[in-house]
């Protein structure tokens, strides 16, 4: 049964948090979905469901490896 993690980025002044979300999206693991949540200000919430097994240290720590893209230089979990 797939889990469902829940997440926000920010990223700095001026960035558009959708473009972000669309950007981190096409990033993600083969397997994962993300849907986003909501867009305000610098910040974008998006609900991210992963394969059956994914433990929460490792889903968290794919996510950041997923920020380092350059694509989403800037941009930070939380």
């Amino acid at each position: 049964m797939p889990i469902e993690h829940r997440a926000r980025i920010s990223g700095p002044d001026g960035a558009h948090p959708e473009f972000a979300a669309i950007r981190l999206i096409a990033l993600l693991p083969a397997g994962w979905t993300a849907t986003l949540l909501e867009c305000s200000g610098r910040t974008a919430a998006l609900t991210f469901t992963v394969p059956d097994g994914v433990a929460a240290t490792a889903f968290e720590t794919a996510l950041d490896e997923v920020l380092t893209a350059p694509p989403l230089r800037g941009w930070t979990r939380g």
